[in-house]
């Protein structure tokens, strides 16, 4: 079996890359809006919470992520993409879900559990792309990479424990996410130019 025979067999090729495409600059742009948003109109009120900056917003933003990761998973052609998919979207769903919920008590305990919210996303993209052996492994990587960081620094309470500060890093871990999926998007469609099409 030729080189290019054994990349075709890769669970990614079935996906439209042109939607992947869409989808991870629909998140980058969300997640970029989000984060200007958090430093340049802090005291936002969104949902009545006040306090809270713009995480009620970041949080059902991550709750329709997460649904939308369930939902590919069950339409997943492939078990591993199955799994990816669900666990990926079940911990999205119900951190954000948490994250709304939060709104009308204390902002430390928000904040702590994004913090965990972060770490755990940092660690499990980077557990995935070595050991599953993920294409694009640098910006995956790199997106992990920065999730840890910025869910030690909300953590450590460093440079500050403002509210704004803390929607600031979730939503960077969004856009992140977008630009993630952008490098993964190109990377199916230079793939499908690489192996010809069966007929």
């Amino acid at each position: 079996m030729s080189l290019l025979e054994k990349i075709s067999h890769f669970k990614g090729f079935d996906h439209d890359w042109r939607r992947l495409m869409l989808q991870g600059i629909i998140i980058l742009i969300i997640g970029v809006l989000l984060a200007l948003a958090s430093v340049t109109n802090s005291d936002a009120i969104v949902l009545a919470a006040r306090e809270f900056s713009w995480l009620p917003a970041s949080g059902m933003f991550i709750f329709l992520l997460g649904l939308i990761g369930v939902m590919q998973s069950f339409l997943a052609k492939h078990q591993h993409d199955a799994i990816q998919y669900l666990q990926v979207g079940v911990l999205d769903t119900v951190i954000g879900a948490m994250i709304v919920i939060s709104i009308s008590g204390p902002f430390s305990r928000v904040s702590l559990m994004i913090s965990a919210f972060l770490l755990v996303r940092g660690i499990v993209r980077v557990i995935f792309v070595f050991t599953l052996k993920l294409p694009h492994k640098v910006s995956t990587a790199m997106g992990g990479g920065l999730s840890i960081i910025l869910g030690t620094l909300v953590f450590q309470e460093w440079p500050t424990a403002e509210s704004w500060f803390v929607s600031m890093c979730l939503n960077i871990e969004i856009a992140f996410r977008g630009w993630a999926g952008i490098s993964y998007a190109l990377w199916v469609k230079k793939q499908k130019t690489l192996v010809p099409e069966k007929t």
